[in-house]
């Protein structure tokens, strides 16, 4: 029997999930907030805990992410937080939070030319999705200098305004060399990427506006919280571990 978070000396746990016949299915996106699944699975965590799980699925946009949980492809997922309370509490999605991935990672990077905030007006700044906790802060950010964030239509910037428009990470830094943006917020590793490219510069990072704020959390489908809460315990404190160790081993787990 289920006690207490333990299964009872004797008992047989049920099968059917994170097991060698079926794996967790983990769907991710390339930032940093995938850190805790990745390190999970490479650094043998999840293993540690007697849960079997599949290799990884490299997801390019939030839209693929949040549809391939819906359509029930993947069982756990990294997802902007304000996005899984949408999912959850908007759309009724059959969808459970079990954990924090990520927080104040996120930066706003600007093109090279600009030195102040205000100096984007008349430009476009891309965000990673309307719920996110970087749309938020970022219109926070432009408020408090007196700027109008608009959408779906060009900014004046005589009137201090600055379009933002949702863009998937990976596209990010290549519109901004481009011209096509002159900023972004986003985690990284995007934000160093365009440093290191020489295509722009980190100008805030989030975490100093809003201290501690979650950026991702780990998500899962609903039925299997319901149906092998053994399983999704197991999973949760390797995830755990898979943190701790990731915070202890900074340049390692980058590597």
């Amino acid at each position: 029997a289920w006690a207490g978070g333990t299964w009872q000396a004797g008992d047989r746990r049920p099968v059917g999930a994170g097991t060698r016949e079926n794996p967790l299915r983990i769907g991710f996106l390339p930032i940093t907030d995938a850190a805790p699944l990745l390190v999970g699975h490479a650094g043998g965590h999840f293993a540690r805990q007697d849960v079997h799980v599949a290799p990884p699925v490299l997801l390019r946009s939030w839209a693929s992410v949040t549809e391939t949980l819906m359509a029930g492809e993947v069982d756990v997922v990294h997802l902007l937080m304000p996005m899984a309370l949408h999912l959850r509490l908007g759309l009724g999605a059959d969808t459970t939070v079990v954990a924090w991935n990520h927080v104040n990672g996120s930066a706003l990077t600007v093109a090279p030319h600009v030195r102040r905030l205000t100096d984007l007006a008349g430009g476009t700044v891309a965000i990673p999705a309307w719920w996110s906790i970087h749309n938020v802060v970022l219109q926070e950010m432009l408020r408090a200098e007196g700027m109008v964030p608009v959408i779906r239509r060009r900014p004046r910037a005589s009137h201090g305004e600055v379009a933002l428009v949702p863009m998937a990470p990976a596209d990010m830094l290549p519109a901004l060399g481009g011209g096509t943006l002159q900023g972004f917020t986003v985690a990284d590793p995007f934000n160093a990427g365009a440093a290191l490219q020489g295509v722009g510069r980190i100008h805030r990072f989030l975490g100093d506006v809003w201290r501690q704020h979650a950026c991702c959390v780990t998500v899962v489908r609903g039925g299997l919280a319901r149906e092998h809460p053994e399983v999704l315990q197991r999973f949760t404190r390797g995830l755990v571990e898979a943190g701790r160790w990731t915070g202890a081993h900074r340049g390692e787990a980058a590597a």
